[in-house]
């Protein structure tokens, strides 16, 4: 009896091992069964079935290979050639002679591994994940235990096939889904662009989902990029407009299509946007702010110099709309910055505007106003008449001021009995011969009363007399006996004023020389 319930006891521990399944079921393989070894002795006498690859073989006896004990033929088998790859084989360990054995009492030809692998994978359902994992783990197994390389990428591609199933049954891709994946493809040991896919797309999700809320912080999303993408901080040589838009785009089908060296720049083009914009949140209204948006780019984004330019325009653009609320120095940096960029038209309009706003802010009796403005039309804008104009109506508000004096004479401007001369009025007063006259102390036909006396001051003696219808009178200069000068003036009876028709040296006359005259007919 103890006998008959040891026996039942080793036949249930046997179908442990062996258990019922399918040909090709684990638990029936030599993988399995040399794993078990330290339980050989306990299975002596129970009979079992086994399958696995042929390593050798002759008329008495064959070996599995990895297997280290023999396997002997006690009954009648078919007879081995080469064209048995894989065999199942049914019989009992024994030991003889203290050495463990296999009695095989019969033995079938089985498909070899790649047959079996190609055969098992048209049943199964291509959709479903499961099926892929299980055919993947057996031929990764058999792989493993009897290094077989080309089994091994079969294995592997049905991991994959199995990873790629379950992406495809997940209804709505969450980031953590997709992070999943990514972990069980890196399990798996699969190509490392699948789960670098996977985790490019859990990002785009996560960060996409950010951008609809108001407030979001993408920091945590960035942290993770540069975790898993360490080379996303690092910048590019150059920038690639049309591709970095198509990915934007589209990112996870681009990703998904592109080669290594193309991720690698995508990475970045990932990383870049979210920085950019964190950046632009900051961005006032109108771009007011446009030169701290662009040094925030220049520093994070250096690849972007194209970007940078793009908002410090916004801002010159900005403050050139608003020029009548700047002050004056402000005005002069931004015509300054305008210089720099070669846009010498638009720091010319600069300048101008900002004067004319001023000038149009005048107050009707602003006389300092109107000189302050006369200035920088003068120093900012080279608008000379202008500036005289301006000037002109500062000196009729305050005739006092000296500063406008100075500034109207510096612009070769003259004031005469109350009037300005521009300076051709002031060159054509200076050349006059009788203004040169007078300047120099002398007398000139054609002059008036009041000019002769501004030369020479007044006559000694005047006389007076009619003649052909004209008023004539001498104005002699010198005392009696001592005469130097003696000028005849003339006017018609109706005429307005008397003018100099004579000028004569009487000292040149008394010496018998002839006088030096000269006449007005």
């Amino acid at each position: 009896m103890q006998r008959l319930i040891h026996t039942c006891c080793l036949s249930m521990f046997c179908l442990s091992l062996i258990g019922t399944g399918d040909v090709f079921a684990a638990d029936r393989s030599i993988q399995n069964f040399v794993s078990q070894r330290e339980q050989w002795n306990k299975l002596l006498g129970v009979t079992q079935t086994l399958e696995g690859r042929v390593s050798t073989y002759n008329s008495l006896s064959m070996r599995f290979r990895n297997c280290p004990i023999p396997f002997y033929f006690a009954g009648k088998v078919p007879r081995l050639d080469d064209s048995f790859q894989n065999v199942e084989v049914t019989g009992q360990l024994a030991r003889e002679n203290g050495r463990l054995l296999f009695k095989i009492t019969s033995l079938k030809k089985l498909p070899g591994d790649l047959e079996h692998f190609v055969t098992e994978q048209s049943k199964i359902d291509l959709s479903d994940p499961r099926d892929w994992y299980e055919l993947a783990n057996w031929g990764q197994q058999r792989a493993e235990f009897y290094n077989d390389e080309e089994l091994k990428q079969k294995a592997l591609n049905a991991f994959r096939r199995g990873v790629e199933a379950e992406y495809s049954q997940l209804r709505v891709k969450q980031p953590e889904n997709l992070m999943k994946l990514a972990e069980k493809a890196q399990e798996f040991k699969l190509d490392p662009r699948l789960a670098e896919a996977y985790r490019h797309e859990a990002l785009v999700l996560e960060w996409e989902q950010l951008k609809k809320q108001k407030d979001s912080n993408a920091d945590p999303v960035r942290a993770q990029l540069i975790k898993l993408f360490p080379k996303s901080i690092t910048p590019l040589k150059a920038d690639q407009p049309a591709e970095r838009k198509r990915y934007l785009a589209d990112q996870v089908a681009e990703f998904q299509k592109a080669n290594p060296e193309q991720r690698q720049q995508m990475f970045r083009w990932f990383y870049s946007q979210i920085v950019l914009d964190q950046i632009l949140k900051g961005l006032a209204e109108g771009g007011s702010n446009g030169f701290k948006i662009a040094a925030d780019i220049k520093k994070q984004l250096p690849e972007r110099p194209d970007l940078a330019r793009q908002y410090e325009q916004m801002q010159l653009s900005f403050d050139f709309h608003r020029i009548d609320e700047l002050p004056r120095q402000y005005v002069l940096d931004l015509a300054k910055e305008y210089q720099q960029r070669g846009d010498q038209t638009k720091a010319k309009q600069t300048l101008e505007n900002w004067v004319e706003a001023r000038r149009k802010k005048l107050e009707p009796g602003d006389a300092d106003g109107r000189v302050s403005v006369a200035r920088d039309l003068m120093e900012l804008t080279g608008n000379r008449p202008g500036a005289v104009k301006l000037l002109l109506q500062a000196w009729e508000l305050n005739p006092k001021s000296t500063e406008t004096a100075t500034m109207l004479g510096r612009l070769g401007y003259m004031l005469h009995e109350d009037k300005w001369l521009d300076p051709q009025e002031v060159k054509e007063f200076r050349d006059d011969p009788i203004r040169k006259a007078i300047r120099n102390g002398t007398v000139v036909a054609g002059m008036n009363r009041d000019q002769v006396k501004k030369a020479l001051g007044a006559p000694t003696q005047v006389s007076r007399s009619i003649s052909g219808g004209a008023i004539n009178e001498l104005w002699i200069y010198g005392e009696a006996g001592n005469q130097g000068l003696i000028i005849q003036l003339s006017r018609k009876q109706r005429a307005d004023e008397f003018k100099v028709i004579r000028i004569k040296n009487a000292a040149a006359a008394a010496g018998g020389i002839v006088p030096e005259t000269s006449t007005v007919e």
